[in-house]
């Protein structure tokens, strides 16, 4: 029975239906991006205010200006402490981690058959087949009809950058991507062209976006491995 139940749990978290979470992640980052410049410039404001440019201070002093008085005086949490624990608790669930994990990676091969399009006919062949080897043959169909061109084509448009006002595109791209990073994790240990790619490859495509640190600690174990 738990068997069967890990089963049916499995097959409704179809990779498509993790968008609203992916955009909600975004959407946090976004607001605690404006909230945080919000309060800094607040901060210069009353610091310049009160003449704090016009006097000279070391840097312990300065952080007791801030610290002492927080200490003595409890505060309740501030809007961005608020948000920053949202997104913390946000992106800490298995599923956004996972579904962004394997959308990361699928950025990544398509980044690097872009660049070489012989990566890209090597790896065609298996990517196909792994697509192919759903133990549900019209899920296996949908997903390689998905996937058509980028098959064929490495720069298919299906997987650029859509629209921000595309729902559709953004949701369609969002399942192709997770599928290329469901690949990369079955088969990176048994295909040595992958397994090649992701050890030279990968950290430097992680360097060149956004959120470094936070892309880093998702591939971790892949990282750690290459």
């Amino acid at each position: 029975m738990e068997t069967e139940a890990v089963a049916k749990e499995s097959d409704a978290l179809d990779p498509a239906d993790v968008l609203g979470d992916l955009e909600s992640l975004d959407a946090l980052d976004a607001e605690i991006e404006r909230v945080r410049h919000r309060e800094e410039q607040r901060l210069v404001k009353l610091a310049r205010k009160a003449g704090y440019f016009h006097r000279r201070m070391k840097n312990a002093e300065i952080l007791g200006l801030f610290r002492d008085p927080l200490q003595e005086v409890p505060k309740r949490p501030s809007t961005l402490a608020r948000l920053e624990t949202r997104r913390d608790l946000l992106f800490a669930g298995p599923r956004t981690r996972n579904a962004r994990r394997k959308a990361l990676l699928g950025g990544f091969v398509v980044a690097q058959c872009r660049l070489k399009p012989d990566v890209h006919a090597a790896l065609v062949p298996d990517i196909r087949e792994f697509l192919w080897s759903h133990r549900n043959e019209d899920v296996g169909a949908r997903n390689v009809r998905a996937l058509a061109g980028f098959l064929a084509d490495p720069g298919d448009k299906g997987l650029s950058a859509p629209p921000t006002i595309s729902m559709k595109a953004r949701k369609e791209r969002t399942h192709r991507l997770i599928l290329l990073g469901a690949w990369v994790l079955a088969r990176r240990e048994h295909l040595k062209e992958l397994r090649d790619l992701v050890s030279a490859e990968l950290v430097g495509f992680l360097e060149q976006v956004q959120r470094v640190d936070r892309h880093k600690a998702l591939l971790k174990d892949l990282l750690d491995q290459a």
